[in-house]
């Protein structure tokens, strides 16, 4: 029992009073007028309470978004990491390349300079003409010194993959002497000859310009370029013309020039004209190109030579190029004969 005055009421039953507020014990027996009225409370938040709930709401929702982006673009992650890590490989690269460069310069002694690596590399067809020359060098003067195995023409096919790389200037008799291989002599040494027999030659380009594209492409296709630029004096006439072929249609082996007033044909450039002159020679020595470049699109009748791989000497070109082209091939040889005898 707390402080206050204890009023009986209706028997046992009592109340206590409090500071004017009155307590029941029991109120089932109050009267519906003295029981104490209920009110209903409402909790109202704060302003600051609703600020920390919409910032904590906002922060749950930002982790959520960024937690799914770095999970599902790997890409992204991965170039990353890989940005990081290039510079330290390009660093490490080029502290490998520069104590590589330290030790090939100590390795030079005083009286041999070390060699630089950035020189530019030889051209191949340079390379095969050079190696061809110290052949011919280490050869007696008299030819017919050396035994060379005559290629009958039913087993003359060659092939991309068994063309000789190195040949001489050899030249024998009769028309057989082979074209494959490669020269030993230079262009100064065509356009001499050239010019031994015509002072004016009426070519599109210089004279030197176009023996330099004759050794270029023919030792690219491993055909020895005297033969090819003697065909070529035999059908322009020396660069005089004066035939069905001129010269502004650049065509040095009368390419589809058949008699009866046909021209054959045409070329853009002097350059084409060498390209297909040589692309025409392959498919009468190989049966397989040798350069990807000797095809249909440098040599439009490039198709009309048939079979592949027929010629290996001069005299299989007899009734071949040229019909009925007795004794052609046997005409070549003498300018090939001729040409290199200005190299001895």
């Amino acid at each position: 029992m707390s402080n206050g005055r204890t009023v009986p009421v209706l028997g046992d039953r009592s109340f206590t009073w409090f500071d004017a507020r009155m307590q029941v014990n029991d109120t089932d027996i109050l009267p519906h007028n003295l029981r104490p009225k209920k009110r209903n409370t409402i909790v109202r938040p704060t302003p600051r309470l609703v600020a920390l709930l919409a910032g904590g709401t906002l922060l749950m929702v930002a982790v959520v978004i960024a937690t799914i982006v770095a999970f599902s673009s790997p890409c992204t992650s991965r170039a990353s990491a890989e940005s990081a890590v290039r510079p330290f490989s390009h660093t490490a690269q080029a502290t490998i390349q520069a104590q590589a460069a330290d030790n090939i310069s100590s390795l030079s002694t005083k009286d041999e300079p070390a060699t630089s690596v950035l020189q530019p590399a030889e051209p191949y067809w340079r390379i095969k003409q050079r190696q061809a020359k110290a052949v011919a060098e280490a050869l007696p003067a008299d030819p017919c010194d050396v035994a060379l195995p005559i290629t009958e023409p039913a087993a003359a096919t060659q092939t991309a993959s068994h063309a000789p790389t190195i040949t001489t200037d050899v030249v024998l008799t009769d028309g057989r002497t082979q074209i494959a291989g490669v020269w030993s002599g230079t262009a100064a040494t065509l356009s001499r000859y050239l010019l031994n027999q015509n002072p004016t030659p009426t070519f599109t380009v210089p004279l030197e310009m176009l023996a330099d594209l004759y050794v270029q492409y023919a030792a690219e296709a491993n055909l020895r370029v005297d033969i090819l630029w003697a065909q070529m004096l035999h059908e322009t006439g020396f660069g005089r013309y004066g035939g069905d072929v001129c010269a502004a249609q650049n065509n040095y082996a009368g390419i589809g020039a058949t008699g009866g007033g046909e021209s054959g044909c045409a070329f853009a450039t002097a350059q084409d004209g060498v390209k297909a002159h040589v692309a025409h020679m392959v498919a009468y020595v190989y049966t397989v190109s040798p350069v990807p470049w000797a095809n249909d699109t440098t040599d439009p009748r490039l198709h009309a030579v048939r079979p592949r791989g027929s010629a290996a000497v001069l005299a299989d070109l007899d009734g071949r190029w040229a019909v009925p082209g007795v004794g052609y091939g046997a005409r070549i040889e003498e300018h090939v004969r001729a040409i290199n005898n200005l190299e001895r």
